[in-house]
């Protein structure tokens, strides 16, 4: 048995809310119910019953649960013990960040810090949150700079970066580009191109469309912002991105209103914090 699906399992046996094991796991529910499944073919047995208004646990569940969270606590105990281990020989962080998230000032302090402790090495992760998700969930990431609209379970410890809003990229000939604001029932006759590298963004970009009143009409899809960018700027079509990720001639954004908010945020786990990334994380909050 795989320990993610196992810590899925244990999540929602606690919450009983795909909803809320999908938000206290950042990962989106069908990941969720993917997880169960595949936990479920593989003991040849049903782990909940669902319905439209509850979840509730069957008896093969309710056996497992005990046994799945001390399988969590020794795996957690074991990686925490090597992490240790490794870091009495030398200083190491991971981090986990999103592939847009170089295009703020917070990194500035990484390279600070790193200059002050010029024996430490520092391994950056990028990829699409998902990825990340994994990587935080088996100890493999000391932080996780990630994007979220909620606050994270109890036992997370997280502090803002920043906050962000959707935004049209248009290329600057565009007629919508002299804007100081648009709806997005404004874009409903565009051709988009899509960043699909979050899916948490590609996903509420269609469902806020679709709240509008259209369905998005594509011709690309990119994990790129770059790709993205070069396309808006050849007039391949207009994108909706949370943020101006940078500076580049020919392209101009503008704000969506009414909007969809996301936080940008930095996780730990502290109880599996080694003391180097201790001093990392202190130097970044103060």
């Amino acid at each position: 048995m795989e320990i993610n699906k196992l810590k899925t399992f244990v999540e929602l046996a606690s919450t009983l809310s795909f909803s809320k094991t999908a938000a206290n796991l950042f990962i989106n529910q069908s990941s969720v119910s993917k997880q169960i499944k595949s936990l479920e073919r593989e003991l040849n047995c049903e782990l909940f019953i669902r319905s439209k208004r509850q979840v509730r646990m069957t008896e093969y569940a309710k056996i497992l649960f005990p046994v799945a969270q001390k399988i969590i606590k020794l795996n957690d105990q074991a990686l925490s013990d090597l992490r240790n281990c490794i870091q009495d020989r030398y200083d190491k962080i991971i981090i986990g960040a999103l592939p847009t998230f170089w295009n703020y000032s917070f990194f500035d302090q990484i390279s600070s810090f790193k200059r002050q402790n010029p024996n430490l090495k520092i391994i950056i992760k990028e990829g699409e949150i998902n990825y990340l998700t994994n990587l935080f969930q088996q100890g493999k990431l000391d932080f996780a700079f990630v994007r979220t609209t909620h606050a994270y379970k109890s036992d997370f410890e997280e502090f803002t970066v920043g906050q962000e809003s959707f935004c049209a990229c248009l290329n600057s000939e565009h007629p919508l580009a002299t804007k100081k604001s648009l709806k997005l029932a404004d874009l409903k006759n565009e051709n988009f191109v899509f960043y699909s590298g979050e899916e948490m963004l590609y996903h509420t970009v269609f469902d806020l469309c679709r709240e509008s009143g259209f369905e998005p009409q594509f011709s690309f899809a990119s994990h790129n912002i770059k790709s993205i960018l070069n396309l808006v700027k050849n007039n391949e079509g207009i994108s909706i991105l949370m943020h101006a990720p940078e500076k580049k001639k020919d392209v101009t954004y503008v704000p969506i209103k009414p909007t969809f908010s996301t936080r940008l945020v930095c996780v730990r786990q502290p109880d599996k914090s080694t003391k180097i990334a201790s001093d990392f994380w202190n130097y970044l909050v103060k």
